[in-house]
C-alpha cells in the first residue's frame, strides 16, 4: 500500500555482458500504486508507464494500438498456453445446500452447464476475437496436452443434448419462466457464480454473459462479485458452488496443478477438503466420492520418479480425465488476455518482441531485466 516503492541496482551484482559492463544497467526503478485497474490502463494509454504487462486490459487493445505513436510506446503481445484464462472451478465438495450439491457432483449436470456456454460469443466481446474457444486443455504445442480432440470435448455450444442431460438427469420439470426446478420442492435450482473483482479479466461481466446463455437450458445463476481475499476465504472453507478464476500454471501440471486438480491445500477452489485428504494422505480432510477424481489423484502421486516419458504419458491420461469430468469448465483462452499484454516505451532497450507467458517463466523475468536499458 505505499503509493511509491523504488530499487536501487545492487552494484555488486554477479553478472557482466559480454564486454565485461556491470549489470544491471538500470540504476533504479520506480513502481507506483494504482488506485484501480483502469487508472492503471489509463497511464498506460497516456505513455505514463516505461513498461508495463500485468493487468493490461486486452479489451482495450485497440485503444493501445491507436495511441502507441502519441505515447511512444509498442504494445507487445505473449501468448499463454494455459488452456483457460476465465475458468469455472466448480467446489465438488460443497455440501450447504443439499440439492445444489447434488448436481454440482454429478457429471452430466456439469457437463450440461459446459455444453450451454457460446464460447464464440465470449470470445468476441472479452477477447476481441484472439483468443480459443475450448475446453482448460493446454495448447497443442504443449507435451502433456491429451490430444487435438480434447481441445473441443464438452467445450462447444450445443443446447440440445444440454436440455437433454439435464432432462435425463431428473431435473426435467420448469417454472413459468422456464427454470429448471429443484427436486426436493423448493423451487427453482439456483446455481451461484462467485467472480472475484479486479482481477486479470472481467470475471464478473463474464459470469453475467454465461448466466444469460444459461437461460436457454433453463439454468438459473447469481453472480456474486467478490472481493479477491474474501473468495479465496470462502474457497477455502468450501462454501462456493463455481469460482471464475485462470486456470494459468495447469500447462506444466507437476509444477502448478491446483488449479485442474485439488490436491493443494495452500490454495484450493475445486474442493478444499480434498486437497487436504491428498495432502495428507488420508488424514484430514475430505476423500472425494467422485472415483474418477480417485484415478486422478492416484496418477498424479505415481509420476514421482518417473522417466520424462512415462511422466508426460501420465500428465496426458490426467488431463484427458480434466476434461471429461468438467469439473473445471473452460471457456476461451491461449490468448495473451492473462498478464501478456505489454506495453514498451520505446526509449527502452533489449526487450524483446514476444516472451514466454507462464507459470514457471513469471514474466519480465524470463526476458532478463538485467539487461534492460534507457536509450540515450
Amino acid at each position: 500500500n505505499t503509493p511509491t516503492w523504488g530499487m536501487e541496482r545492487n552494484p555488486y551484482y554477479w553478472a557482466v555482458d559480454t564486454a565485461g559492463n556491470q549489470l544491471p544497467y538500470i540504476d533504479r526503478i520506480v513502481m507506483r500504486l494504482a488506485e484501480n485497474l483502469e487508472v492503471l490502463n489509463l497511464r498506460a494509454i497516456s505513455g505514463e508507464y516505461d513498461m508495463q504487462e500485468r493487468h493490461i486490459s486486452l479489451s482495450k487493445l485497440p485503444v493501445f494500438i491507436e495511441n502507441q505513436k502519441k505515447g511512444n510506446y509498442t504494445v507487445r503481445l505473449d501468448t499463454h498456453q494455459a488452456g483457460c484464462d476465465a475458468a469455472m472451478l466448480i467446489n465438488t465438495a460443497y455440501e450447504g445446500d443439499p440439492e445444489v450439491a447434488k448436481w454440482l457432483k454429478t457429471r452430466d449436470f456439469r457437463r450440461a452447464l459446459a455444453l450451454g456456454i457460446d464460447r464464440d460469443q465470449l470470445n468476441e466481446a472479452f477477447w476481441l476475437g484472439i483468443g480459443t474457444p475450448g475446453s482448460t486443455a493446454p495448447a497443442e504445442a504443449v507435451a502433456i496436452n491429451p490430444g487435438k480432440e480434447y481441445r473441443k470435448k464438452w467445450a462447444t455450444l450445443d443446447l440440445q443434448q444440454a436440455n437433454a442431460l439435464l432432462d435425463k438427469i431428473g431435473l426435467s420439470k420448469k417454472d413459468g419462466e422456464g427454470y429448471r426446478l429443484r427436486t426436493d420442492g423448493k423451487g427453482r435450482l439456483r446455481i451461484e457464480l462467485m467472480a472475484p473483482a479486479g482481477q486479470f479479466l472481467p470475471f464478473t461481466q463474464i459470469a453475467e454473459m454465461i448466466r444469460q446463455q444459461w437461460r436457454k437450458i433453463g439454468i438459473d445463476a447469481d453472480v456474486k462479485e467478490t472481493e479477491r481475499s474474501l473468495a479465496f476465504t470462502r474457497t477455502a472453507n468450501a462454501e462456493h458452488h463455481i469460482m471464475f478464476w485462470t486456470v494459468g500454471g495447469s500447462e506444466n501440471l507437476y509444477l502448478f496443478p491446483r488449479h485442474v486438480l485439488p490436491v493443494d491445500p495452500a490454495e484450493c477452489h475445486l474442493g478444499m477438503p480434498f486437497a487436504r485428504w491428498y495432502a495428507t494422505n488420508g488424514q484430514q480432510g475430505k476423500k472425494p466420492d467422485n472415483p474418477e477424481m480417485i484415478r486422478a489423484f492416484e496418477l498424479y502421486r505415481s509420476a514421482a520418479g518417473k522417466k520424462e516419458a512415462e511422466r508426460v504419458k501420465i500428465a496426458q491420461e490426467i488431463w484427458k480425465i480434466i476434461v471429461e469430468e468438467c469439473w473445471v469448465i473452460g471457456t476461451v483462452g491461449l490468448s495473451p488476455a492473462f498478464m501478456g499484454v505489454r506495453i514498451v516505451k520505446n526509449t527502452m532497450g533489449n526487450i524483446p518482441a514476444r516472451q514466454a507467458n507462464a507459470q514457471h517463466v513469471v514474466p519480465p523475468n524470463i526476458s532478463h531485466p538485467a539487461t534492460f536499458f534507457f536509450k540515450s
